[in-house]
């Protein structure tokens, strides 16, 4: 194994915690772009160079590049943000600015972390990496600014660029609560006692949830074993959004039955949201991408990093149960 340092950029956001102790745990030197430095909590002395900055700004992109053989690009904006230039900085020209720098620098490899939401314009009940990507319409900015930056890596791939592409579906695990971690949002407001017992549809919405943890692993799967230009979809299970409640709710001891209304309710109620959140400067509590989406299909198979990486994938129940304890 090579003594050259690692690039990393994400390494304050959800996978990107739980990618760095596997690292670490490697014996890596590894260069980090960090835009708020006192974020980044890691072992005293370890070999760690922190470059502070965005990946926005492709002179820190390239410094912190500079001596490196592999790289791992996880950086992306999810949070909601009102303005889409935010996005577009972060997902589409941060990511082009990361692989100029590979190109340039002459990286061996690079992975960079897609998402599923690439897939959504595909009607298929069963998603691989055979489905469709397109641009056809966009549920909001996250999906637009990932779209755009997945086909800027496959371009890159066709260009030569050793670049392996990763798309981790929902993901979840414990003590980490941001907008990606709706399990374990879900998991708190069982505990407080505070979900409506009703479901959209019937609660057939079927989800594809990965545990963090075997992402991380599957990430550095896709460094050692993953083909230059493909894409692997980094998953766990299918289950409908009935299920995930209901199994949710047992391990908080509430076992009431859900109701259900119709998703059409819903389009109305987001637009008002939306427009009240304009005029206030605030969070939309309900938004128009989020009920749209609630009509597609989102069961996926991992099958392929399966076979190709040796991705495995933790138990359901063990996986939920260690979220809700941090809850």
């Amino acid at each position: 194994m090579s003594d050259a340092p690692i690039f990393l950029t994400g390494v304050t956001g959800f996978i990107g915690k739980r990618l760095l102790p596997l690292l670490l745990a490697e014996g890596r030197r590894i260069h980090v772009i960090v835009r708020d430095p006192a974020r980044l909590h890691v072992p005293e002395g370890a070999p760690l160079r922190i470059f502070s900055g965005d990946i926005g700004d492709s002179g820190v992109v390239r410094r912190a590049m500079e001596g490196c053989e592999e790289g791992y690009h996880l950086a992306a904006m999810v949070q909601h943000r009102k303005d889409p230039a935010e996005y577009e900085r972060s997902n589409i020209l941060g990511t082009r600015n990361v692989l100029a720098a590979a190109m340039e620098l002459g990286l061996s490899r690079l992975v960079y972390s897609s998402s599923i939401i690439v897939y959504a314009n595909d009607p298929s009940s069963l998603k691989d990496e055979t489905a469709r990507i397109s641009g056809d319409a966009f549920l909001g900015d996250y999906h637009r600014t990932k779209y755009y930056a997945h086909l800027e890596a496959a371009r890159c791939a066709a260009e030569g660029l050793p670049v392996i592409l990763v798309m981790p579906s929902s993901v979840y695990g414990p003590c980490d609560l941001s907008d990606a971690n709706r399990v374990l949002a879900w998991c708190r407001r069982f505990k407080h006692g505070w979900v409506p017992h009703w479901l959209p549809n019937e609660g057939r919405l079927v989800l594809n949830v990965a545990y963090g943890e075997d992402v991380a692993q599957g990430i550095l799967l896709a460094m050692r074993r993953g083909e230059g230009g493909e894409g692997y979809i980094l998953g766990g299970e299918n289950l409908s959004i009935r299920e995930l409640m209901e199994r949710i709710g047992n391990l908080a001891g509430d076992t009431r039955p859900f109701r259900s209304f119709p998703t059409g309710v819903l389009e109305p109620l987001a637009a008002l949201s939306e427009g009240l959140a304009k005029l206030t400067g605030t969070r939309p509590l309900l938004r128009r991408g989020l009920v749209r989406s609630m009509n597609l299909p989102w069961a996926f198979s991992s099958d392929k990093a399966r076979r190709q990486l040796g991705y495995t994938i933790t138990p359901f129940e063990k996986a939920l149960r260690a979220t809700f304890e941090s809850a």
